[in-house]
């Protein structure tokens, strides 16, 4: 039986940004019996170390130079990969000329072209996926799937018109909604991170098939606790500095405002909840690991409570560090389709999650879903300051917890019976 190809356009693969997580775990799960991957990813920047990436056989990953549209393109290269999503052939009749300075859309275009062209002339079967963000890979799956008429999985980690993401404008809303229309078109499966995205999906393409595959956590990553000799030491080191004996450790991993800027809001209230409450606060201690805004610094000293602020730190030792947690600290704002990454590993590294967020969303959902955790609103605020002193108090008794759906193994099943599907004579 041939080999199916695989064509997958992920610019952010060999970063160290959660979102290459998505489908950096989920791809060595598939069955190298079955399928061959190409992954066209984005060279590191000079002087930044490539993130590590998980050994899987027969995946082969392409990192290639190009700016993608975003703030570091030059408006004509933003311009010209755009234009693309409406001209399919334009990328592939520049794929002669100008050498690294052409964009990443061209230089990923021109390899899976020539790549693809030799699988399907040995007579085997090619799938092409797009993953956003950026914008310009599921454009460059898009591109390539139309070339050579194959099959295309478009998976939107974000929501890109569900809510406002990018700059705000009349114009570049209208412009966001063209170029995803034209992505969706051809697309066989419009995969996203949580119902109500999918919910969107649906209404607005109804004759497209759309499913959630959502983030996950890759089992691999928390099959040894211990992990590595160095790591243990560096994180004995940090709680050594940061945390006094003998107190609850809630920790906070990641970005906040800087990801979502309604987010910002739990935080707030967090730090009034506890400033309030002295006896909820009594031997605790709030570790943030991460990213934090100005304005977030300046909320958390005003608090009154044990606090600490550790900048961002690889991901490796943050995983181990989240493992020494008693609680996990998620802070989401009014976004309804909110699944952020670290959720997933904070399900898997095992402590009782606590959320606070502006709505019920897709991560309170989980939580309620997994039973790994508790959630409270800030705007219930008469109940929620209750909420906490719960969630940060020991469990009354052992709670069903099932987090087996989130399990990058389990997604690659679900990724697989896709795929095959559309493969299908």
């Amino acid at each position: 039986m041939t080999k199916i190809n695989l064509f997958v356009f992920a610019a952010h693969h060999l970063s160290g940004n959660i979102a290459a997580q998505r489908f950096k775990g989920l791809l060595k799960y598939l069955d190298p019996a079955k399928y061959r991957i190409f992954v066209f990813a984005r060279e590191p920047a000079a002087g930044a170390p490539a993130a590590a990436v998980p050994p899987a056989a027969d995946v082969t990953i392409l990192p290639l130079p190009g700016h993608c549209v975003g703030s570091e393109s030059s408006a004509a290269s933003s311009l010209l990969t755009l234009a693309a999503a409406f001209v399919r052939p334009l990328p592939f009749l520049l794929a002669g000329g100008g050498g690294r300075a052409r964009p990443w859309l061209v230089q990923a275009l021109a390899e899976a072209d020539r790549l693809c062209a030799g699988r399907l002339a040995a007579g085997e079967r090619c799938v092409a996926i797009g993953t956003y963000s950026p914008i310009d890979a599921l454009i460059a799956a898009a591109s390539l799937a139309s070339r050579h008429g194959i099959g295309c999985l478009q998976d939107f980690r974000d929501g890109f018109v569900f809510e406002p993401l990018g700059k705000p404008g009349w114009l570049r809303t209208r412009m966001r909604k063209l170029i995803e229309a034209r992505v969706v078109a051809g697309a066989g499966l419009v995969t996203s991170v949580s119902p109500p995205l999918v919910a969107d999906f649906q209404r607005r393409y109804p004759h497209k098939a759309a499913a959630t595959l959502p983030n996950g956590y890759d089992p691999a990553d928390f099959a040894a606790p211990g992990g590595e000799a160095g790591d243990d030491t560096r994180v004995a080191a940090i709680l050594a500095r940061h945390v006094p004996p003998g107190t609850l450790l809630v920790g906070h991993f990641g970005r906040i405002g800087a990801s979502d800027g309604s987010a910002s809001k739990s935080l707030d209230f967090l730090v009034d909840a506890l400033n309030a409450s002295p006896e909820t606060a009594a031997n605790k201690h709030v570790m943030f690991v991460g990213e934090l805004t100005d304005a977030e610094r300046a909320t958390l000293e005003r608090a009154r409570f044990s606090v600490s602020v550790h900048g961002p730190v690889e991901r490796t030792l943050a995983l181990r560090l989240m493992q020494r947690c008693d609680r996990l600290l998620l802070l989401t704002g009014s976004r309804a389709s909110c699944a952020t990454g670290k959720l997933f590993e904070y399900l898997a590294a095992g402590a009782d999650i606590v959320c606070i967020s502006g709505v019920r969303n897709a991560a309170t959902a989980i939580l309620a879903e997994t039973g790994a955790g508790h959630s409270l609103l800030t705007g219930e605020s008469a109940s929620a300051g209750d909420a906490l002193r719960i969630a940060l108090s020991p469990p009354a008794a052992t709670a069903q917890r099932d987090i087996s759906p989130y399990s990058k193994l389990a997604q690659a099943g679900m990724l697989d019976r896709w795929i095959s599907e559309m493969v299908q004579p």
